[in-house]
């Protein structure tokens, strides 16, 4: 049997770290003042909140419109009401000025235990002599309790302004490859392709978010360095043949190094 008035205390201390959870836990990944500000959240502008269910589909999405992702923000605790959770989310992006803010629950693990209740029990008897007196004893009943515990993480962005874009031509963003990459793709050297932006030319070369760049024009891609020096040396117009790893297989790509495929044709 359920203690509704213990289940109600764990209620209440999940529930205060969950409401502050958010921001608590909230990791920039850029100085954003760096960053232009007319991307920025206005004033008197509403956020939008979306609920998704995969987290990095629902990042490759946005971020493939042209999207900055700001930062995230994760913690852990009990369930939350969904106007709760998403009045927090609102909440940072007005404090971050982020324009779209992605979030998800996931239940990762369900406490359970028991617990003992103590009761008093009130006594009284006459002696001999017809006096009443009292006494107490205590005695303990035992119950159980079950509290779903879930994941909370958010992800903010804010949009990429037009004059901002070129620098990801031909229409890709790349990171260097983790250690973790390495065990995966068992690949040591390259650049893995992290975003594929809409409608550019490397939309239309059908290249896909996890591709493993390893040269470009007979160049050797070891890290981002190498890709960043063959993109400032590039001019539009030029020919970019370009190999990349897909699931452990070589694939080689020719394109026109550019930003938009109607520029390209």
């Amino acid at each position: 049997m359920k203690n509704i008035v213990l289940i109600s205390l764990f209620a209440i201390i999940f529930t205060g770290c969950a409401i502050t959870g958010y921001d608590a836990t909230f990791i920039s990944w850029y100085q954003l003042d760096r960053l232009p500000q007319e991307a920025f959240l206005k004033q008197n502008e509403t956020p939008t909140i979306m609920y998704a269910s995969d987290m990095d589909a629902k990042f490759r999405e946005i971020t493939s419109r042209w999207y900055w992702c700001i930062g995230e923000t994760g913690f852990t605790g009990e369930q939350l009401y969904t106007p709760i959770a998403e009045k927090k989310i609102r909440e940072i992006c007005t404090m971050q000025r982020a324009k779209i803010a992605v979030w998800n629950e996931r239940l990762i693990n369900t406490e359970r235990g028991i617990y003992s209740r103590p009761h008093t029990n009130f006594h009284s008897y006459a002696s001999p002599y017809g006096y009443t007196s009292t006494y107490t004893t205590t005695t303990y009943s035992v119950h159980s309790y079950e509290i779903d515990i879930y994941h909370y993480s958010a992800y903010f962005f804010i949009p990429i302004p037009p004059e901002y874009r070129m620098q990801y031509a031909p229409g890709f963003s790349a990171t260097n490859l983790t250690q973790l990459d390495r065990q995966v793709f068992r690949q040591n050297t390259g650049c893995r392709i992290t975003v594929v932006y809409e409608n550019t030319v490397a939309f239309y070369a059908n290249l896909f978010p996890g591709d493993i760049i390893t040269q470009i024009n007979g160049r050797d891609i070891y890290t981002t360095k190498d890709l960043l020096e063959i993109r400032n040396a590039s001019k539009i117009g030029d020919t970019w043949d370009m190999t990349f790893v897909r699931n452990g297989q070589l694939y080689r790509v020719v394109m026109k190094y550019d930003l938009y495929y109607s520029n390209n044709s």
